[in-house]
């Protein structure tokens, strides 16, 4: 049996390379473009919730003004809360028609789960950068990017990194789904 010496480099240099099973599903585009989906999911979605919590405080405030005995009143501010309500359904409907989901239930189950975990970090990163970053001011954020403020806006997204909010292995995942959901190769 030989014995190793002391100083040999598999000795001293620590092992280079990737671990076994360290690769990535996908080409880098494919990789980019599912994450900043994920990462427009999660915003919606928070946009959605924040929505649906405005239109039930509005409908709150319609009951009250109501109960005080403004009938007029409660009915304009009332359709105010519909308006909201409408502008809700409008935005999830959408979301839920975009061609990456149609049509495949269980992607679609796995796509909002998630998007779910992805939500909090998204909004993290937002604040990380300096953009509006809460359910509530999520709406100046579209604002943002269409008024005046929008070259500003553009770079501070430029600044927003996916690697701290979707990790490695939700993208890899996704790709394996969307792999099997329709049949295509991993390079997708």
């Amino acid at each position: 049996m030989t014995e190793i010496e002391p100083g040999q480099p598999w000795q001293t240099d620590p092992p280079t390379g990737a671990d076994v099973g360290d690769f990535r599903q996908g080409t880098p585009a494919s990789q980019w473009a599912l994450a900043r989906y994920l990462v427009g999911r999660a915003v919606a979605e928070a946009l959605g919730r924040g929505l649906m919590i405005a239109a039930l405080g509005v409908l709150v405030i319609a009951g009250l003004i109501g109960w005080a005995g403004s009938t007029f009143w409660a009915v304009v501010v009332g359709v105010v809360a519909l308006g909201i309500l409408v502008l809700r359904a409008a935005l999830l409907g959408v979301l839920r028609r975009l061609p990456l989901m149609a049509g495949f239930g269980a992607l679609e189950d796995r796509l909002r789960a998630l998007v779910t975990d992805t939500g909090k970090d998204v909004l993290r990163e937002l604040r990380r950068v300096g953009l509006p970053s809460h359910s509530w001011t999520l709406p100046l954020l579209a604002l943002r990017l269409i008024g005046r403020r929008r070259r500003e806006t553009t770079e501070r997204l430029r600044r927003f990194e996916v690697g701290r909010v979707v990790p490695a292995a939700r993208l890899d995942e996704l790709h394996l789904l969307l792999r099997g959901a329709v049949g295509g190769p991993t390079g997708l």
